[in-house]
């Protein structure tokens, strides 16, 4: 899933050391979401949002492709490496995390993932949207992102947060722009 700017387009597939302050959108009654760039000491945090839902992949993601959601210190270490981390607070406590990298001209968001108890809040949203005012802010022609077709959760996250699939076949993921995106595909 990928996300143009400013016309919408998916595929299946500026910050500063401040935090920013976002108020999910339509909800009033929850906290702000504080968001700033990751440090390395923030990554075992990310690292238990990304673990907590790795049974929901097991079902379907190739075993060798199961250590990108069963993550460890030298997952955390390569990835803070070569991408840019984003972590959310509300109320002090750690909400969720978006990642970023960069491409040509798109964006590639790798790490989406809230604490499960805060799902349906609007964190995710306003999580998407502060990722967007990076890439804007950057010159991106847009935001994609890859969903394996099982992860039927994740899809409609996507589909609602303005994505849309733009491609479906293996060939035409690993090809797309260059084959940007081969790296982060998933049998």
């Amino acid at each position: 899933m990928s996300k143009s700017t400013p016309n919408t387009q998916h595929k299946e597939i500026h910050a500063n050391s401040n935090p920013t302050v976002l108020y999910p959108s339509g909800r009033t009654t929850v906290p702000p979401l504080r968001i700033r760039r990751a440090r390395f000491s923030d990554m075992q945090q990310i690292a238990d949002f990304v673990r907590s839902s790795a049974d929901w992949y097991r079902p379907f993601v190739d075993a060798g492709d199961m250590g990108q959601h069963e993550v460890d210190a030298s997952w955390a270490t390569e990835n803070f490496r070569k991408r840019e981390f984003y972590i959310g607070h509300a109320a002090g406590e750690p909400i969720g995390t978006i990642s970023l990298q960069f491409f040509g001209s798109y964006a590639y968001l790798g790490y989406i993932y809230l604490d499960v108890a805060h799902v349906g809040k609007g964190f995710g949203r306003t999580l998407m949207r502060f990722a967007e005012s990076i890439a804007k802010s950057r010159g991106s022609a847009g935001m994609c992102l890859i969903a394996h077709p099982e992860a039927t959760w994740a899809q409609k996250a996507y589909l609602k947060y303005g994505f849309d699939i733009i491609e479906t076949e293996r060939e035409g993921v690993l090809t797309w722009q260059n084959g940007c995106l081969r790296p982060y595909y998933e049998e």
